[in-house]
């Protein structure tokens, strides 16, 4: 019986190309060579991507947040009302591979942060596909366009030309070429289209302009209509497609997706195995100190939550270990994750060749270009560039042929050359400086006004007016021709730290905002703005919406600068990993901490309650859970509890009342609305009767 079923399935497979054949009429070696050209072009990039990699992919060790409902309507800038509201993103998580089990005709969204490997991803399911594995039938046309590249294509043009002068060769018979469209609008299933960037393109779809009617695909169009055609099912209905986008775009898919699901970073196991991947063909004797002084860092272990940055520490940490043989403390200048994130790429170019390579990025961003051509950069620059790696040569169409195109290694290495232009060049005023150096927020409405830079510039902006930054910079402005180049350069330091002070006294901005703030604050590693945020705010309030270690690594920067006085933390609704709370350990002078969310549960409680115990100046706290009572004993500061609408029921109180008599400095106990009966009422009460410091409870 299982020869027969593979005979079958054989036969199956060849009765279906030759019909595909038939109803093509073309020869099928013809159909072959586009598959084999597509499968050629695959292969290729993912040589290119997949070197040097530090980890194989493998699709069921990678983690994936589901996103369980869509938001079908906008969500002000303002903290919503109800503390019990839902960022859309639930603690469930599930590997990659069964994420996208059953994604043949759907539309499905991979979410994630700038560096989370979501272009890597979609590259190697493409060179799956080349070998008849992963989730995409080995039978379907499998095209992969960048919609970065894209947004050079300023004519119309029809799906055939999108297909044929954008992905496929352009040789071959025009009926031939044809035949293959028709034969896709026919059987669009027989299709899948990997839309990768979609935070990178600059016409972004809107929503109120989707129609229901079919598209013409001989009609020339926008690309943008194109693409919306393909999300809205208005073209090739049934086809396959995996759209990518950072988590901020998102909210422009609601209602056309699917499915969506968001990267989670990678844990400390993760990066330790990079860590010794990275240096056990190379510099073995230096794994053991990298790991220790990575671990050590917390802004490079946050850093190194993130696959491509991981890479990133470790060819900094090779550079720091090799030019320092003993073991050493390694100095670090803080720039958005060291202030080196990208300058180890940029050691090697001439000062001059780097001022003229920030040039190019920063008019890029006046221009929201992230594509150049060969008359866009100097001829010198350009070859320097390439061969450092900083910029990568892309293949583009362009009036029915391809010619040269580059782009930076990363979105965010032209915003981080973008804002050393901000910092060394006269070029640009101090009112561009006001207009580009905004917070962003995590709360996204889809009437948002979104461009590709939005992500990382301010915070690369605030790294550099580091007093650390100030020598290095001072190098570049002086390749541009600056005068007194060392005052010119620390009055747009002292420009920046100005604006980011009147950020820190503002008393109206929501959660979000105040969380960017504290990263704005992190990056300038200036104690007396951290300590300006709490003066203002002695309560930080986060609600609704995910959370990191590192978003933890910079409200721990912020808590921290106040010494014993004490911050409190007021978390609702808020989704994090357990490892956030490894992070909140570091936040020593917290005197204040609230967790109200139902989605907190037992084994959250559990790990927080050996965290309390290294809280310094703690001494209230509120929560949902009675796993935590445990740990509070190891609390003696203590002197407020609140576990009202925790549903604890009778075992839950006793549990509590056991431990409230180790609590010598607790003073007020809220224990109302837990759905008790009058036994654990009467328990309740004998023990509080014998701790003399309980001046009130409340248990109704």
């Amino acid at each position: 019986l299982f020869l027969l079923n593979i005979v079958l399935s054989v036969l199956t497979q060849i009765s279906s190309r030759d019909v595909l054949f038939r109803k093509l009429n073309l020869p099928a070696d013809y159909w072959e060579q586009y598959k084999a050209e597509a499968a050629g072009s695959l292969q290729q990039r993912w040589r290119r991507l997949s070197e040097g990699l530090l980890k194989d992919v493998q699709p069921d060790k990678i983690w994936v947040s589901i996103r369980t409902a869509n938001r079908t309507r906008d969500r002000p800038d303002q903290t919503p009302s109800s503390p019990e509201g839902d960022d859309g993103w639930p603690e469930s998580r599930l590997t990659l591979e069964s994420f996208l089990q059953g994604c043949t005709g759907k539309v499905t969204v991979l979410a994630g942060q700038p560096g989370s490997g979501k272009t890597l991803l979609m590259s190697f399911i493409g060179q799956q596909w080349t070998k008849g594995l992963g989730p995409i039938p080995s039978s379907h046309l499998f095209v992969l366009l960048e919609l970065r590249q894209l947004n050079l294509l300023s004519d119309p043009l029809s799906l055939s030309e999108l297909l044929f002068h954008h992905y496929l060769p352009t040789t071959g018979d025009n009926e031939a070429k044809q035949a293959v469209v028709d034969y896709l609008l026919s059987n669009p299933e027989q299709s899948c289209w990997v839309l990768d960037g979609y935070d990178e393109f600059q016409k972004k779809l809107k929503r109120h302009r989707v129609q229901n009617e079919r598209l013409d695909s001989e009609k020339r169009l926008p690309v943008a209509e194109l693409i919306s055609g393909l999300l809205s099912r208005r073209l090739l209905a049934g086809s396959t497609v995996l759209v990518t986008s950072r988590v901020r775009d998102v909210v422009d898919l609601d209602g056309l997706s699917d499915k969506v699901g968001q990267l989670l970073p990678w844990d400390h196991r993760e990066i330790k195995e990079c860590v010794n991947n990275f240096f056990s063909g190379k510099d073995g004797n230096h794994a053991a100190n990298a790991a220790e002084i990575l671990f050590s860092s917390r802004h490079l272990l946050a850093m190194s939550s993130l696959p491509a940055l991981c890479n990133i520490c470790c060819v900094f940490l090779q550079h720091s270990l090799h030019r320092h043989a003993e073991k050493t403390k390694v100095k670090f200048v803080f720039v958005s994750l060291c202030s080196t994130k990208f300058a180890w790429k940029t050691v090697s170019l001439p000062a001059a060749e780097l001022c003229e390579l920030s040039r190019v990025a920063w008019r890029g961003l006046e221009e929201s270009r992230i594509i150049f051509l060969d008359e866009d950069v100097p001829l010198q620059t350009l070859q320097s560039s390439v061969k450092s790696g900083l910029f990568s040569q892309v293949r583009h169409g362009r009036g029915g042929g391809v010619v040269n195109a580059y782009c930076f290694l990363h979105l965010t290495v032209q915003e981080f050359l973008a804002a050393l232009r901000i910092m060394t060049s006269s070029d640009v005023s101090d009112a561009d400086l006001k207009k580009k150096f905004s917070l962003k927020t995590r709360w996204t409405t889809k009437s948002d006004q979104k461009t590709v830079f939005t992500d990382s510039l301010y915070l690369y902006v605030c790294g550099l007016a580091s007093s650390d930054c100030t020598p290095a910079l001072e190098v570049v402005a002086k390749a541009t021709g600056l005068k007194a180049a060392q005052n010119w350069v620390q009055k747009r330091q002292a420009l920046v730290l100005k604006l980011l002070e009147a950020l820190c006294r503002s008393a109206s901005l929501t959660g979000p905002k105040i969380l960017q703030l504290c990263h704005c604050v992190q990056e300038s590693q200036n104690q007396q703005l951290a300590q300006q945020v709490v003066r203002v705010r002695p309560t930080l309030e986060l609600r609704n919406f995910w959370l990191l270690p590192s978003d933890i690594e910079a409200l721990a920067f912020v808590v921290n600068s106040v010494g014993t006085k004490g911050v409190g933390l007021d978390f609702g609704a808020c989704s994090m990993e357990l490892e956030c709370l490894d992070s909140l350990s570091r936040c020593q002078y917290i005197h204040y901490l609230s967790f109200r969310s139902r989605k907190y549960g037992d084994k959250f409680a559990e790990k927080l309650s050996s965290v309390l115990p290294r809280f310094i100046a703690f001494s209230f706290l509120n929560l949902i859970s009675a796993s935590l009572a445990s740990g509070l004993q190891n609390c003696p500061s203590v002197t407020e509890l609140n576990f009202s609408d925790n549903n604890l029921q009778d075992e839950g109180i006793r549990h509590i009342a056991d431990v409230l008599a180790k609590l010598r400095n607790l003073a007020s106990v809220k224990l109302g609305r837990n759905n008790t009966s009058l036994e654990a009422a009467e328990c309740l009460v004998k023990h509080v009767s014998s701790c003399s410091n309980i001046q009130q409870v409340h248990a109704e």
